[in-house]
């Protein structure tokens, strides 16, 4: 049912927007490369010990984990973009380019899945993609770099958008493989492959990956957790019956909300008349899933 899709969807998206939003200040502490490649790490930990309580008959076919390999890669590649995205360019002009990820899912999933979604459902998941896009970007930002005479307002852009097409098309890989194996199965091995990935390429990309003190914290403890229960919730989202992935992904998106939400309440920020407006869209958009869209 499509119901829960959206629920497993709203879990994801406040999973995921939890950790974006402890995911910073980890950032700034450690350097945003040993944040992917150690969160990833952390995720691993957490799933390893709860893999025989929640896939206890454990699947997982060739074909679906070859194309979940490639989709570890791909999503590599796409956090790699984003954060080059957020340290080139400026925000609220890159994020509300890499929050589109969903849109591409969503057509992918039409193109070469056969998903399919009725007038109401796309209307419902334009709305949502619509009002991630506004909530992620903050006007009055964007006013300060153009009054300041910014160098380059597109700088950022191009990779901004190339993490939006990477994620897009990782969640069509797992899209593909997760009704065919165990729930837990493709964040395993799209941490596996990203840590991999990380180490890997370390010494390639300059970043230095050697374990500290730094790096065995709470912060990164507990970004490890929601980045696990987030993903296995969104797999199951997807491979229930009548599971949906262009549903699940769009509501994931809400992520940038529940993150926008923490910096309003923690740091005090306040929701510009955009974000307000994203935030109204987006929810109507899932109301109307669950009320209308069945």
């Amino acid at each position: 049912m499509v119901y829960q899709s959206v629920f497993a969807g709203l879990v994801t998206a406040l999973c995921w927007g939890t950790a974006d939003f402890t995911s910073r200040s980890q950032s700034e502490r450690i350097g945003y490369y040993k944040t992917i490649v150690y969160s990833m790490l952390f995720t691993l930990v957490v799933l390893i010990p709860m893999t025989p309580l929640v896939s206890p008959n454990f699947v997982a076919p060739l074909v679906p984990l070859l194309v979940l390999a490639v989709a570890g890669v791909l999503n590599f590649v796409a956090f790699t973009f984003l954060y080059r995205a957020f340290h080139k360019g400026v925000v609220s002009v890159v994020a509300p380019v890499a929050y589109t990820y969903p849109a591409i899912t969503a057509a992918l999933s039409i193109v070469l899945l056969g998903a399919f979604l009725s007038p109401v459902q796309a209307l419902a998941i334009a709305g949502i993609i619509i009002g991630v896009i506004l909530t992620s970007a903050r006007l009055s930002e964007l006013r300060k770099s153009v009054s300041g005479r910014a160098p380059n307002l597109a700088a950022g852009f191009t990779s901004a958008l190339l993490a939006a097409v990477f994620f897009g098309a990782v969640y069509v890989g797992v899209g593909y493989a997760a009704p065919m194996v165990s729930v837990i199965v493709p964040v395993l091995v799209l941490r596996v492959v990203g840590i991999s990935m990380g180490v890997f390429l370390a010494p390639a990309l300059k970043q230095d990956v050697r374990p500290s003190r730094a790096v065995l914290s709470k912060g990164l403890v507990v970004i490890g957790v929601l980045e696990a229960v987030g993903f296995v919730t969104l797999t199951y989202g997807i491979s229930v019956p009548g599971g949906s992935l262009p549903v699940v992904t769009a509501i994931s998106g809400m992520g940038g909300a529940v993150a926008a939400s923490f910096g309003l309440a923690l740091l005090k920020e306040r929701l510009e008349l955009n974000q307000v407006i994203g935030v109204a869209l987006s929810l109507l958009g899932v109301f109307t899933l669950l009320y209308l869209g069945s």
